[in-house]
């Protein structure tokens, strides 16, 4: 976590509760249903400063590639936008969603910005482009939808 924000001295775990109404929102805006273990629940890290102030955000996420899961995680600046972006495992044959020009493409991206996400790189060539962009605006809708009603 502290590959993107290097500043970090801890961080605070939030786990949101996902209910029934946020989960049809969600998944009306995606346009398809949430994977089985994460229809009920989100989690992200608050990154902290030495001082304990929140400098910014990280999510996990788990999305399925052809050959098995692809998760990788992002952090959200305070404006909400991504700061960076990496891989932490997959088992996909293909690695170009690994490289760094394709995973930049999505620096400075909010989830305002879910349609262009979903056109980077011609909409995800690779199934395991297509899973970072589909895991990507998958996290970015939940944060938007779940962790504002807990004000974050």
């Amino acid at each position: 976590m502290t590959r993107i924000f290097p500043d970090a001295r801890d961080y605070k775990s939030v786990t949101a509760r996902i209910s029934a109404e946020q989960r049809a929102v969600i998944e009306k805006t995606l346009g398809y249903e949430l994977l089985p273990g994460q229809q009920d629940q989100f989690q992200y890290y608050h990154m902290l400063d030495a001082g304990g102030s929140a400098i910014g955000t990280i999510i996990p996420s788990t999305q399925k590639g052809e050959f098995g899961a692809v998760e990788f995680v992002f952090g959200l600046g305070p404006d909400t936008t991504i700061k960076g972006l990496y891989i932490q495992r997959a088992r996909e044959r293909d690695q170009a969603f690994k490289d760094r020009a394709f995973l930049e493409q999505f620096i400075g991206r909010s989830a305002a910005d879910r349609q262009a996400i979903q056109q980077v790189d011609g909409g995800g060539t690779t199934p395991g482009k297509q899973a970072v962009i589909r895991g990507l605006v998958k996290e970015l809708t939940t944060m938007d939808t779940v962790a504002a009603a807990v004000g974050q």
